[in-house]
């Protein structure tokens, strides 16, 4: 009867990909493994780079070791995992935009089972209470009623199902902020300074707890730097950014 079972399993699964051809989630294209084609294979892991902010490390620099910025002045969080690099890794890029811009909040699902996967991967230490939190980077209302949705939280959200770990709104944005980097914006710092503030839950929620932001792309790290610092003064002991890609590498 098992046997039977076995060939009864495979032949349905078999009519299945015959009627309906597993195909690539972000470009439709046929995809054996019901996910991704060849072009667009998501990252597996990490990124390698600085422990701390994930950036390219100088020639000889074993991967985790501190960049020279980072030795210099060390940001408010601990550490950062990455997918993968924005500019050198297309596919991966492809996928962010798509999520971030082109109204692809299905998407948020695959992304956030793979940067769940590199998450647990990740050699990064837990707090001795044990307390882990995910945190997003949260958008202004403005900002999500122009996209139709928050694409930090839907990708927390699928972090957290595949982690298993709790999720904590944790913060709000004061204020809208200009683009990073856009023509005519403030200094990246002095854009998101003081944009940031913690909701009513957090007081009770950070307190010793280690807490990964999640967010899509880390450029220059002012934005994630400026929540870390919050979520510190909230009583977070400590802080490390969970993201999609790293740019500015």
């Amino acid at each position: 009867m098992p046997r039977a079972f076995d060939f009864l399993s495979v032949a349905f699964e078999e009519f299945l990909d015959a009627v309906y051809p597993r195909a690539c989630r972000l470009c439709r294209s046929p995809a054996p493994d019901g996910e991704a084609c060849a072009s667009h294979r998501l990252p597996r892991g990490r990124v390698q780079g600085c422990g701390r902010c994930a950036g390219i490390l100088g020639a000889g620099l074993p991967d985790g070791s501190l960049c020279p910025a980072c030795r210099r002045r060390p940001p408010p969080f601990a550490w950062t995992v990455a997918l993968g690099d924005y500019e050198s890794g297309e596919s991966l890029r492809d996928w962010v935009l798509a999520f971030k811009h082109g109204g692809r909040r299905d998407l948020a699902q695959i992304l956030g089972a793979a940067l769940g996967q590199a998450l647990l991967g990740s050699s990064a230490p837990t707090t001795d209470c044990g307390i882990v939190l995910l945190v997003p980077v949260p958008a202004h209302p403005l900002r999500r009623f122009e996209r139709g949705y928050d694409q930090a939280l839907l990708l927390a959200e699928a972090v957290a199902h595949s982690t298993d770990l709790p999720l904590c709104s944790a913060l709000r944005r004061r204020r809208p902020t200009a683009v990073q980097g856009a023509v005519g914006a403030p200094s990246r710092r002095a854009n998101v300074a003081g944009a940031f503030a913690p909701t009513e839950v957090a007081a009770r929620a950070l307190a010793g707890a280690e807490v990964w932001l999640v967010d899509d792309v880390f450029t220059s790290g002012s934005t994630v730097a400026e929540c870390a610092r919050v979520l510190r003064r909230a009583g977070a002991a400590r802080v490390g950014v969970a993201c999609l890609a790293r740019a500015g590498r």
